[in-house]
């Protein structure tokens, strides 16, 4: 966000600022979160295979880009801080560095991949009629990656500078170009031919890829006060040092969180190719939710490292309890509306008996949760405001990592619930990690001793 005029954030009510600063990052997620929705409801006309080969995917694609993430985080952070610092030489310089080093380190994720795509499926449990698709798609979307990561350079590069709304834009425009492409592409509609699943990875590649070309004419031009100079594309180890520092706990974190999913599909894969179109699609309606959460949860960090940074110690406590209330109160009414027409959402992708069955079970269980879910991750919120990553990071591997997982495999397997038992343990760990977060909230001095300088605060809340 902008911060031209932001005393609403550390003055007045604090509900009127949580839903200000809200709302354009709730668009924005969205909107990204229509790459996979498309791809899910197109590729779920082709069948349950086709679906699965997808949804087995995701996983993996999303750990490499778990990797960049972390970093284009950092990007923000320093040329933040350097353009509030009226040094916009370095800013131009950290951008050349940004896209020299995730861009060799895109380049080597999207090689790897290429290359050992068809033994990640194999590796992720995979049934063998899925195999072929699932590789075919995962291959095209790392040849991908280097583009993508350009992207989320450009993207972080304009949020370090105060503009939000061009990497906005650029997003919808993309995402739009993907749903035109997707349908052209998967069934070979006209002059296009018919490439089934690889259609809808080559329909998201070229949507990034136009939206990158796009950046790089701007950044080039200079026209946003940021230029690309090809000067300052020499690796500067001092800044790289700075940019995997400040990146290594978000990337840790979304790196774990990603293995963990590819744990969870691996368990779900057991149990055959229309449970893992059921996970997959319910997956999806929840990433709606989710990204709802995140909307909120941003813009608590936001609130409360600014209220921290100006000793509204107060302040800073009744955002935290506003910002649990509101995510609660709105996730539940969301979870009792998905839990009244199941059905419907999931027959909206796919139709075939038992990919509904699946599916409904799985967001009848879990729908009910969506409020709990939303506490946990916007405590995560409140501690990244007041500067304690460590602690999100923690948090977040208890929930996934000792808690999910462990409890879906044993619900599932040993207490041979089967399809039903995953579902619990995805709720079991949402509701038990929502309590471990809340206690370790109210039992730690967060609002407190956390403000070192504002060098610190500028990172955290980036």
């Amino acid at each position: 966000m902008e911060q031209k005029n932001n005393e609403y954030i550390t003055k007045g009510p604090i509900l009127n600022a949580l839903v200000k600063l809200s709302l354009p990052i709730m668009i924005g997620q969205l909107i990204q979160t229509f790459y996979n929705l498309a791809d899910t409801l197109w590729v779920g006309r082709l069948g349950k295979e086709a679906l699965a080969a997808v949804s087995i995917s995701f996983p993996i694609v999303f750990l490499m880009i778990s990797l960049g993430v972390g970093l284009t985080i950092a990007g923000t952070a320093l040329i933040a801080q350097n353009k509030g610092a009226g040094k916009d030489e370095e800013v131009d310089k950290i951008l050349a560095q940004l896209i020299s080093f995730v861009g060799i380190l895109s380049v080597i994720l999207s090689a790897i991949g290429f290359i050992f795509s068809e033994q990640f499926i194999i590796w992720m449990g995979a049934e063998a009629n899925i195999i072929a698709d699932a590789a075919g798609y995962l291959r095209i979307i790392f040849v991908g990656i280097p583009a993508m990561f350009i992207f989320f350079i450009f993207a972080a590069a304009l949020r370090g500078i105060g503009d939000t709304i061009t990497p906005l834009k650029m997003t919808l425009f993309s995402v739009v170009l993907n749903v035109i492409l997707d349908p052209l592409l998967i069934f070979g509609i006209g002059p296009f031919p018919y490439m089934g699943v690889r259609g809808a990875a080559v329909a998201t590649v070229i949507a990034r890829a136009v939206a990158t070309v796009y950046a790089m004419i701007v950044l080039i031009s200079g026209e946003k006060n940021l230029q690309f100079k090809l000067k300052y594309l020499k690796l500067d180890f001092k800044i790289i040092k700075n940019v995997i520092r400040i990146g290594i706990p978000s990337s840790v974190q979304q790196s774990m969180l990603s293995l963990s999913q590819i744990a969870m599909t691996s368990i779900v894969a057991a149990f055959g190719t229309a449970t893992l179109a059921a996970y997959g699609i319910g997956n999806r309606i929840i990433s709606i939710a989710t990204m709802l959460i995140m909307g909120i949860s941003t813009a608590t960090t936001t609130m409360v490292g600014q209220n921290i940074g100006a000793g509204e110690k107060e302040r800073s406590e009744n955002i935290a309890k506003t910002s649990l209330l509101l995510t609660f109160g709105a996730l539940t009414a969301l979870g009792i509306l998905v839990f009244i027409i199941p059905n419907q959402l999931i027959s909206a992708f796919n139709r075939e008996s038992n990919v509904l069955l699946h599916g409904f079970s799985y967001l009848r269980i879990t729908a009910l949760f969506y409020g709990i879910m939303g506490v946990r991750m916007v405590v995560n919120g409140i501690f990244r405001g007041a500067g304690k990553t460590s602690t999100t990071m923690i948090l977040s591997i208890i929930a996934f990592v000792v808690l999910r997982i462990p409890l879906s495999y044993i619900l599932s397997n040993a207490l041979e619930w089967n399809q039903t038992g995953i579902w619990w343990g995805i709720a079991a760990s949402d509701a038990i990690g929502a309590i471990v977060s809340l206690a370790w909230l109210k039992l730690s001095n967060w609002s407190e001793n956390v403000l070192i300088d504002k060098e610190n605060e500028d990172i955290e809340i980036a």
